[in-house]
């Protein structure tokens, strides 16, 4: 008799230790995201900590970082670890809905007023949403006044079209002294090439992918849009992102396309460049376009705590906490709600202003599940082009065939 009584308390407190811990698991909410400095996590963890002071839920963060963080965020899917929230770039959405293991969401649930209709696209999959955008980036064209000064360009607007951008940087070559010249080119870099190169076709009219999701990159537009990319090459230097940042820096650039961690750069490198920022050319006059890249939150299918889930997407994206996070530094990039787009802060910033113009004229790239295989061959056709390999009419027919094969599978 003692030994049965002594059994049934033994399950009973088995089973209240399994209560309690479900109890304590469904108070908690998990959240993976991208960690960029110190700075940015200390406040993300107060922002945390003011949710779940607010909803009653305790937030755990995963930090995650750039060179591994989607292959950790895959395996967790894997394995059924998976953060209930979870912080995705915004080429990477349409893999993960793709694969369903993202919560359907609508647009009241995504408060769709609160940001521009570009940054919805990513967050489209089979005409249903699965993400949040939370901060956008662009990029704008980076000038050498003192360059242009000495091409005898001073008096000459900024080049608006390609072709401007084409001559201007000729007459800079023409003059530069050795180690310097006319025009950063980039045609290595992964995920890095496109971001200057698809925007020239977007302008010219073209795309890469149609909106039926088939590819298109022997389109004539594009061709035109890439012989006006590779007419570059004569009057600049071939190099990595970083290091042509770095020489824009030096002075050893005319003219340069990069982001908003450049103008942070340039002053904490104490350089004495007198530089300008202009918006992005376009094949045509006014039809300039740039890539708009950003981070956007989304809810795991598999959550069980979807409703708190929401609510923290909501506080975080909103632009009075996004602003919190972007004040630490300009290269955490821009609220997408538009609130924060027009925050006075970035007012305070010297050239910030052209990096909120650009934006209202930029675009993202296609929503694909499979468009990291797209962009590889779209690069590789870029690259053939600039080296000279294949013209960029043999080259983008090469890419549109090993797409084409690659989306039959």
């Amino acid at each position: 008799m003692n030994y049965l009584l002594a059994m049934l308390c033994g399950i009973l407190l088995l089973l209240m230790g399994c209560a309690n811990d479900t109890v304590q698991d469904n108070q908690v909410l998990r959240f993976g995201c991208f960690l960029n400095s110190p700075e940015h996590q200390q406040e993300l963890e107060q922002l945390l900590k003011e949710f779940s002071q607010r909803e009653g839920i305790s937030v755990e963060l995963i930090g995650l970082n750039w060179s591994d963080g989607k292959t950790k965020l895959i395996s967790a899917f894997n394995s059924g670890t998976e953060p209930d929230v979870i912080e995705l770039g915004s080429d990477w959405v349409a893999q993960f809905s793709g694969a369903d293991v993202l919560s359907q969401l609508s647009l009241q649930e995504i408060q769709s007023e609160r940001f521009p209709a570009v940054s919805l696209g990513p967050t489209i999959w089979n005409n249903a949403y699965y993400a949040v955008p939370w901060v956008l980036s662009t990029r704008i064209m980076f000038v050498n006044e003192d360059l242009r000064k000495k091409a005898g360009l001073s008096s000459t607007p900024y080049p608006t079209t390609m072709d401007e951008l084409r001559k201007q940087s000729a007459s800079i070559q023409n003059i530069a002294k050795e180690g310097v010249y006319g025009i950063g080119i980039i045609s290595q870099d992964l995920h890095q090439v496109y971001k200057r190169v698809l925007p020239i076709m977007w302008s010219n009219g073209g795309d890469i992918i149609n909106k039926h999701g088939k590819p298109t990159l022997n389109d004539s537009c594009n061709i035109e849009a890439l012989n006006a990319y590779a007419s570059l090459v004569p009057h600049g230097i071939i190099e990595s992102a970083k290091q042509l940042d770095k020489m824009f820096i030096q002075g050893k650039l005319g003219f340069w396309i990069s982001g908003p961690w450049l103008l942070e750069k340039i002053p904490k490198e104490k350089s004495t460049l007198k530089f300008g920022l202009a918006l992005v050319p376009g094949m045509k006059q006014g039809s300039g376009l740039s890539f708009t890249g950003g981070d956007y939150l989304a809810i795991s299918k598999k959550s069980s705590k979807r409703e708190k889930a929401l609510k923290l997407i909501q506080f975080l994206t909103s632009a009075k906490q996004t602003m919190r996070l972007c004040r630490l530094s300009i290269t955490a990039g821009i609220p997408a709600d538009l609130e924060g787009q027009i925050d006075p802060f970035f007012k305070t910033i010297p050239g910030f202003a052209a990096f909120i113009d650009q934006l209202a004229k930029s675009r993202l790239s296609a929503v694909h599940p499979k468009w990291l295989d797209i962009e590889y061959a779209f690069e590789l056709a870029v690259s053939q082009s600039v080296y000279g390999v294949k013209t960029p009419s043999e080259a983008l027919q090469e890419a549109q065939q090993t797409v084409q094969a690659l989306l039959a599978h």
